[in-house]
C-alpha cells in the first residue's frame, strides 16, 4: 500500500494515499464560533468551503505556530493541518504492528504511527 507520511510535533504519521485528495499550502482560515476545540475554522479551497482541523489538538501535541512547512492534508472534504508533509512511500500491509491501540511501522530508524483521517 502507498501512504502519505507527515510530521505532527516530533512524531511521524501515515495515512493511506487513497484517503488523501491533495496536500496544500496553508490557506486563510476563518474561525467558526462554537466549533469543537480541534476545529480551527473554514477555508476556501478552489471554490469549495472545507472545515479545517488542527491535528496537533486532535493528537494532544503541544500547540505551535504554523511555519512555511505547515500543510493541509485534504481528506474527505476536510483539511487537516500538519507540521510538514514528508513523503509518499510504499509499505507492505504486514509491516504494521499493533502496539496497544496504535498501529506502528518501523521504517529505518523512524517509528511511524498510523492515523486514519476518515474515522
Amino acid at each position: 500500500m502507498k501512504v502519505v507520511i507527515y510530521r505532527v510535533g516530533q512524531n511521524q504519521y501515515a495515512t493511506p494515499v487513497e484517503s488523501i485528495q491533495s496536500i496544500e499550502r496553508m490557506l486563510p482560515i476563518r474561525p467558526v464560533p462554537g466549533a469543537a476545540a480541534h476545529v480551527l475554522g473554514v477555508a476556501n479551497l478552489r471554490g469549495s468551503v472545507i472545515a479545517v482541523s488542527d491535528l496537533r489538538k486532535v493528537l494532544n501535541v503541544e500547540e505551535q505556530a504554523f511555519t512555511p512547512e505547515s500543510r493541509l492534508l485534504i481528506s474527505n472534504g476536510n483539511g487537516y493541518v500538519v507540521d510538514e508533509a514528508l513523503d509518499i512511500a510504499d509499505c507492505a500491509d504486514d509491516a504494521w504492528e499493533h502496539v496497544g491501540e496504535q498501529k506502528v511501522w518501523q521504517r529505518g530508524d523512524q517509528l511511524i504511527v498510523w492515523e486514519d483521517l476518515q474515522a
